[in-house]
């Protein structure tokens, strides 16, 4: 199976490219704040600012032949499937006082800065649960996220990709395996639109206090243009009903996590065709009990390891050779999927 791989292209890499500047630098920052930013690649809509996909539901029929007998004419069938982006908003403002004060042109540029990255921290961690969460049938402003997708583990086409976890209540969490890749999953933002943050400096701007006395104010504007696309759910696994208060450093007292990923892996098509970036996505709570487990068993496919060698060397969870990447928008208040 294919893991991370350099050949494709990043939130990242897309402000990296020529007439992006402008972007470069917040994007690193929100990238430092949720790595999944980092991992999930980003391709223009196809229709303005939404993207259509056309998906093979059926093939068709094939039929023996025999001497003086006809071939019947077939069709497979086809879905369309739209997906659809969502912006959203922030906006900056530094009294003008506060700024000026300071001598040094780089101490100005700081004060505004250190204003900003709470506003790009609170995008970041928004982004991060619309690609797990948001649900464009629950609020049309917003895209539609992983979880609204991998949802009905008994009726839905994409069944056999969300695997039981066995808790029950309202204080679950999930595990989620996916693959990132142009045919596959990907980030999407409008055609005519920038990958990631887009940033306006308004210079300037005149307001007014509470008793309409006017003051003077920097003001920065923030928006970001952002949708999913899942165009093959077979690179999609969502092990969901993990319940996080039935966890044990031991698996064999506790929910056993790698007998539910060994599940997980071979749902997932990509052990049979790689093609992508592959990752394995946890909260705080399962990575911490996915690394005692690993030190309290042998021969489990679980392995710490070190991204590199040198002094900047950091462990790197991975099951079966696929890193594991930890994100805090996973919520620990899961409700439980009903399990035919």
């Amino acid at each position: 199976m294919s893991t991370l791989s350099a050949a494709q292209i990043t939130i990242l890499d897309v402000a990296n490219m020529p007439g992006n500047e402008g972007v470069k630098d917040i994007i690193e920052l929100m990238a430092q704040f949720n790595p999944i930013l980092a991992d999930a690649i980003a391709v223009p809509c196809n229709m303005g600012d939404h993207h259509v996909t056309t998906v093979r539901t059926g093939l068709p029929t094939v039929t023996w032949g025999r001497m003086y007998k006809g071939i019947a004419s077939t069709k497979g069938t086809k879905q369309q499937v739209k997906d659809t982006t969502g912006f959203m908003e922030s906006a900056s403002e530094v009294d003008q006082r506060i700024v000026d004060v300071v001598e040094a042109a780089m101490d100005k540029a700081s004060i505004r800065a250190d204003e900003a990255s709470g506003h790009m921290e609170a995008m970041s961690q928004e982004a991060a649960s619309a690609i797990f969460y948001h649900d464009t049938a629950l609020d049309p402003a917003k895209p539609m996220g992983l979880a609204p997708r991998f949802n009905d583990a008994i009726n839905a086409e994409n069944k056999s990709q969300i695997i039981d976890g066995g808790g029950v209540g309202s204080d679950n969490t999930s595990i989620w395996m996916v693959t990132w890749d142009k045919q596959t999953v990907h980030l999407i933002y409008p055609n005519k639109g920038k990958a990631g943050i887009e940033r306006k400096d308004r210079g300037v701007i005149n307001k007014l206090d509470s008793d309409n006395n006017t003051y003077f104010v920097y003001r920065e504007e923030f928006t970001w243009h952002l949708g999913i696309s899942v165009r093959d759910w077979r690179y999609v696994v969502r092990i969901a009903n993990i319940d996080v208060s039935s966890l044990s450093k031991d698996a064999a007292s506790g929910t056993d996590l790698i007998d539910a990923m060994t599940d997980m892996y071979f749902a997932h098509y990509g052990r049979r065709k790689g093609s992508g970036r592959t990752v394995i996505y946890a909260n705080t709570t399962i990575v911490k009990y996915l690394d005692f487990q690993v030190r309290n068993a042998t021969n489990k496919n679980l392995f710490l390891t070190l991204d590199k060698t040198g002094p900047n060397a950091s462990e790197v969870l991975a099951f079966r050779g696929i890193p594991i990447h930890e994100s805090d928008a996973l919520l620990e208040t899961e409700e439980a999927i009903a399990f035919a």
